[in-house]
């Protein structure tokens, strides 16, 4: 099924897929052995199974957001000499310019 699939896909291109080789082999003593897949094979495989069934909706993509939101900042205080809002242990900006 994938040999066909492969074909059908890369038949125009110059990585058509075709083998002459029989797909599993039977040794003398009765063991099957299946042949050793290629590294184009794992990365066709790969590529072709590698796709999510469904579209993730909306609402899966906001419960999972709900914790990423920004919080309130509770650091923020008024400053005692102009007035401003600013963070708390910090230099206030409009009094460092008036300074400088």
């Amino acid at each position: 099924m994938l040999q066909s699939l492969l074909s059908r896909l890369f038949s125009s291109s110059k990585l058509a897929i075709t083998s002459s080789a029989p797909l599993i082999h039977y040794s003398s003593a009765g063991c099957i052995q299946l042949p050793a897949p290629s590294i184009i094979d794992i990365i066709i495989e790969g590529i072709l199974l590698a796709v999510p069934k469904k579209r993730t909706t909306h609402r899966k993509k906001r419960l999972r957001m709900a914790t990423k939101w920004l919080r309130p900042m509770r650091n923020i205080m008024a400053c005692p000499l102009c007035g401003r809002m600013t963070l708390m242990h910090h230099v206030c900006r409009h009094c460092t310019r008036s300074i400088l």
